[in-house]
């Protein structure tokens, strides 16, 4: 059966020029962005770049396909192209080209309506934290267009020109729903114009037909953190990323298209062979942790599975060659899976002598087919799986639109943590430990079957309109650092309309914390132990109630929160879009006297690990100051290094042991002078000195 779609003509308009730029008639105007935009809202983040394609040489790469979101540089997209082969055209100059690949067609994107925009259905939420005696702004500024009438949270537009002759329109949609925010829906729509130049008239000979014309599209999959643990440059550490390709019925949309989806996971590096030193040979098949930095220099065998994701993209419609709007089922008809970046720079997709060749091969190549399959993954770096659709013959005014969507999903991050120690019990022979790399692999593996699963949520969604359930917004959120608390407040929701019903359905509101770093894993949080300072669920609160006190903090540590907002369906709001970045810290209220002033660690040892400051090695604390004070810090020899003015009306200051000169300090005995002191009133105080330790 095929499904016509006509909530195609409603997202990008397919047919004439003139009804495709009525539709932008009926929008906000269009303006010029930056260079990417990012979806947000969900599990699955996704940057959105305006030139339409991605290199990691670019360090504009890094959070690219972040998942989970909330994890430092669990980045899961490597590269990206799109675009086009053309069997047979004529140029300006008459000039007769075949097989022609347009792997990189960007050519105009300069001017409205051509660019990068955002459109969100509710205005993001405004987050405010006061700490250190000020209010800041936390949540990001919003320079997009708010449509209450979008089908999905948010959507990313990029419109540009492209030779021989392409007005491109690519639209993606994401949601906050948690049942459909692991995937970014992708609505590709190619208007032939002979026109690529920034004027609007032809550039070639426009009566003349495109022939054979195949949209292609590629991602090279990568868990980005994996790669950290071992080289400095992702692809070349991508030996063990293995691509493939599969098919099944859809489980979700009876009658509908087959779900082709190429994709990849991480496998056996067969260059790293040992855990930890002196161990025995272990197969690294999802990179349990065994080291941190740039260049894996630096050994920490925690053994979490770094590599828990499945990544992958799908169709969910493809244009007939009959241009009449249905959805050819036949389609992709081509697939490879062991191309790399290369061979993508090189318009090289051996053995095909052409990459035209490969789209018109309708050959669907799978991972087994390659020489050395699954024991030598060295044969190919960074694979990238590509999907062709065509042909098409294309004459003016005719459009052709495409959709997929991109995904990934595996194991939780809890899972890979717990699992990763059983993992790591087994390998140092521990009595009784039996979770191997045989149950490893196994469990890691189960993520094909979440990716598959996602990606056929993505496509029920697509035919229905994208009219799935949504939950209620975010609320705008308030976080007060406090005397031994930390004090929230945000937005009331109880008469704000369920964006399906248009009917008021708040029930409760859920409250996140993190502490020290807002992101999980950064390097300082990580430890050889294998424990991990996640985001948690600390309470719950009925839809009447605004604000909450967290007295269950410690003085110093950093806090960071969000609340999200649960309807009487069970749906919650996006944790991810009032996450209050700037850190929360609780103090005691400034005394009456410097008589107790104390420097907490002291000494202050570098080594000493969790007795520091969790997400900050250097910090030193200094309690049972005036409410208002200068802090002035010498060494022993008297050389004034630092000034601090104490302005919060606190007990509590920190330091980063960085001086004036912005150096960080040697190992020494230093001195904290407390001057001008004054209490809650103004009055002024005695002042005191205190003598420290640093020991690196």
């Amino acid at each position: 059966m095929q499904y016509a779609k006509p909530q195609i003509h409603r997202l990008l308009g397919v047919g004439a020029l003139t009804a495709f730029l009525g539709l932008f008639m009926m929008e906000s105007a269009l303006g010029q962005g930056g260079p990417t935009k990012v979806h947000n809202l969900g599990d699955y983040q996704l940057r959105i770049y305006s030139d339409d394609f991605l290199n990691t040489n670019d360090t504009r790469a890094v959070g690219t396909g972040v998942w989970p979101q909330d994890h430092y540089r669990y980045s899961t997209v490597v590269f990206y192209n799109s675009g086009f082969t053309v069997g047979s055209w004529v140029d300006e100059n008459g000039d007769e080209h075949s097989k022609e690949v347009f792997l990189y067609p960007l050519s105009f994107n300069q001017e409205e309506p051509y660019g990068i925009r955002e459109v969100r259905r509710a205005e993001p939420p405004l987050v405010e934290v006061y700490t250190e005696g000020a209010w800041i702004v936390s949540s990001r500024s919003y320079t997009g267009d708010i449509d209450q009438t979008l089908p999905s949270d948010m959507m990313i537009e990029v419109r540009y020109k492209a030779q021989p002759g392409f007005d491109i329109l690519k639209r993606s949609y994401s949601f906050s729903n948690p049942d459909h925010d692991d995937y970014v829906i992708h609505v590709n729509r190619y208007l032939t114009t002979f026109d690529w130049d920034a004027d609007p008239e032809a550039d070639t000979d426009d009566t003349q037909t495109l022939e054979d014309v195949y949209f292609v599209f590629g991602y090279a999959f990568q868990t980005a953190e994996g790669t950290w643990i071992t080289y400095e440059r992702w692809y070349e550490d991508a030996n063990s990323q293995w691509a493939d390709y599969d098919y099944q019925p859809s489980t979700l949309v009876e009658g509908g298209r087959d779900l082709h989806v190429s994709y990849s996971w991480d496998g056996d590096h067969p260059e790293i062979t040992e855990f930890e030193e002196g161990g025995p040979d272990f197969d690294d098949t999802g990179d349990p942790r065994f080291a941190i930095g740039e260049s894996g220099g630096e050994p920490m065998p925690s053994a979490e599975f770094i590599s828990n994701a499945y990544s992958g993209f799908a169709a969910l419609h493809v244009d007939s060659p009959a241009l009449d709007g249905t959805d050819d089922v036949t389609q992709p008809v081509s697939i490879i899976s062991s191309v790399n970046i290369y061979n993508v720079w090189d318009d090289d997709f051996s053995p095909f002598a052409t990459v035209w060749d490969w789209t018109a091969s309708g050959e669907k190549e799978l991972a087994e087919n390659d020489a050395g399959w699954p024991d030598d993954p060295t044969i190919v770096e960074a694979r990238m799986p590509f999907q062709a659709f065509g042909p098409y013959d294309l004459t003016k005014g005719d459009s052709v639109v495409i959709v997929y969507a991109v995904a990934a999903n595996g194991i939780s991050r809890e899972l890979a943590i717990s699992e990763g120690l059983k993992w790591r019990s087994w390998y140092r022979g521990e009595a009784g430990a039996d979770f191997d790399d045989a149950a490893k692999n196994d469990l890691l593996a189960t993520g094909k079957d979440s990716l598959f699963q996602v990606l056929d949520r993505a496509l029920w969604a697509w035919n229905q309109d994208l009219d799935i359930p949504d939950p209620l917004p975010a609320p705008d959120l308030q976080v007060e650092s406090g005397p031994e608390k930390i004090t929230l407040e945000w937005e009331d929701l109880s008469a704000v309309p369920d964006p399906d019903s248009g009917e008021p359905d708040l029930d409760h509101y859920v409250i996140y914390r993190k502490k020290g770093e807002f992101l999980v894993d950064t390097y300082d949080e990580l430890d050889p132990s294998g424990v991990h300072i996640l985001w948690e669920e600390i309470a719950t609160v009925d839809g009447s109630t605004t604000s909450y006190e967290d007295t269950d903090v410690s003085r110093g540590d950093a806090y960071h929160y969000a609340v999200t907002a649960v309807d009487d369906q069970g749906l919650e709001s996006s944790k991810y879009a009032n996450r209050s970045e700037v850190a929360a810290y609780s103090f005691a209220p400034g005394r009456a006297d410097a008589d107790s002033v104390r420097i907490i660690p002291n000494p202050y040892i570098v080594r000493a690990g969790d007795f520091n400051f969790a997400g900050d090695d250097n910090k030193l604390l200094f309690v049972n100051l005036p409410a208002y004070c200068t802090l002035r810090i010498y060494t022993a020899t008297g050389d004034l290094i630092k000034t601090i003015e104490h302005s919060s009306g606190s007990a509590d200051e920190s330091w980063d042991q960085v001086t004036k000169a912005n150096q960080l300090v040697a190992s020494g005995v230093y001195i904290l002078q407390v001057d001008d002191a004054e209490d809650l009133d103004g009055n002024s105080l005695p002042g005191a000195i205190e003598k420290f330790v640093i020991i690196r």
